[in-house]
């Protein structure tokens, strides 16, 4: 499975550090791969820029992703549209999903989100299962809404209606949430309809909620059950939120009510809530009295510890574990405590990429170095600099099964790295 979140157009996340970053130096408790130069790509594909509208010579990329099962690459884009009439405006995009073959780099099959004169997107998400179906979530420009399941031919496997804005999310057994809310009410309050349907388009059970859906995913459902809070014309979610946290079947589990010098947003970067794959949770927060800390609840949903963290961390998350990356220092935690530490070295500060593979590793893209690290030791898996042929890795990409295909401009690469054992 592989998430996106709402109003982000790429899962990658970037920090800049402020202090020193350094690359390159394992401590003698981890294993060091051979490194490798990036080689020249298998292949680039032709450009997926699309033509069918007057859009803006832009590519925003959704997300990209591998089924290797599949020998197939999946590329969620979307492209602004260029404001030619009172009835279009630079809100609209037009969307795209499209399904290259990972061989030779040809688009096999794809979907355009629009009909010639039809109503236009206005915002989407995409997740997909590890055999190859995509789930698609559309808003279009006429208020409707819509939800595809597109199997790897390129078909329809069924279409919804969707009544309301909605996120979606996909659970355990490749079940998928819809959330969906109406929006805010006058006294601040916020009611959510949570369906839960299968594979084959299902619906499994439903019900309506207090709150707000924050994140769900491996069967656990976290709810921002606060009022939110009016400012100017907007309403705001509280700093400090009343969390619920739910089970698949729609049963609340626990609450737990931030206190009121607490705040959920602003510090560092990364995961600020995530759910790990036996159901914990942890979740960020900064307290006035004492600075950031990481909040984790176990798999009964109740509060299980919560422990000081520097306000420039960066948590990363993937299986039952995660990571806080504070400055040169990589540190790895499961929910009972630390597992091992390592540091990385180079001699400026720069740009840095961190995220969880969808096969479950561990990405760190520097500057002019990468790895691919094992998420229970942090060992390296691979090792990669940019060179002659890839002079960067700043540019949106995915890593599976040794293989990093990478977006630059409105084109696909695939950059195959030397198989390795060490998974």
């Amino acid at each position: 499975m592989y998430p996106t979140n709402k109003h982000k157009t790429t899962t990658w996340a970037a920090l800049l550090l402020s202090s020193m970053l350094f690359l390159n130096m394992n401590t003698a408790a981890h294993a060091a791969a051979a490194t490798e130069s990036l080689p020249k790509p298998a292949w680039t594909s032709s450009s997926l820029m699309l033509t069918e509208a007057n859009t803006e010579k832009e590519v925003m990329i959704h997300n990209i992703y591998a089924v290797p099962s599949k020998n197939l690459v999946y590329v969620h884009s979307s492209q602004p549209v260029i404001k030619t009439s009172s009835k279009t405006t630079l809100d609209w995009q037009l969307d795209s999903l499209q399904a290259l073959d990972a061989k030779t780099g040809q688009v096999k099959w794809s979907t355009i989100f629009h009909e010639k004169s039809g109503p236009y997107t206005t915002y989407s998400n995409s997740w997909y299962t590890n055999n190859g179906t995509a789930y698609v979530y559309m808003e279009y420009s006429d208020k409707s809404k819509k939800l595809y399941s597109f199997n790897t031919s390129g078909k329809t496997n069924w279409v919804k209606n969707i009544n309301a804005s909605a996120n979606i999310s996909l659970m355990n057994n490749d079940n998928l949430l819809v959330a969906s809310s109406q929006g805010v009410q006058a006294n601040g309050s916020v009611r959510s309809t949570l369906s839960l349907y299968d594979s084959k388009g299902k619906l499994l059970s439903e019900k309506t909620i207090s709150g707000t859906v924050l994140q769900a995913g491996h069967d656990r459902i976290v709810v921002d059950a606060s009022k939110q809070v009016k400012s100017g014309s907007f309403w705001q979610p509280a700093a400090n939120p009343k969390i619920e946290i739910y089970d698949a079947s729609f049963t609340r589990l626990s609450f737990y009510q931030f206190p009121a010098d607490a705040s959920t947003q602003g510090d560092g970067g990364g995961d600020s809530l995530a759910i790990l794959e036996d159901g914990s949770i942890i979740m960020r927060a900064n307290f006035a009295s004492t600075g950031n800390r990481l909040m984790g609840f176990g798999t009964d949903g109740k509060l299980a510890w919560g422990r000081a963290i520097a306000g420039n961390a960066f948590i990363q998350t993937s299986g039952n574990g995660y990571t806080v990356l504070t400055g040169p220092k990589l540190e790895l935690y499961t929910m009972n405590g630390k597992v091992t530490e390592r540091l990385f070295q180079d001699a400026k500060p720069v740009l840095m990429n961190v995220d969880r593979t969808q096969d479950g590793l561990y990405q760190l893209d520097f500057a002019k170095t990468g790895y691919i690290l094992d998420p229970q030791t942090l060992e390296d898996i691979h090792v990669y600099t940019v060179s002659t042929a890839v002079p960067s890795l700043d540019h949106v990409s995915a890593y599976a099964n040794d293989v990093i295909y990478s977006m630059k401009g409105d084109a696909l690469s695939k950059y195959a790295l030397k198989v390795s054992s060490a998974k």
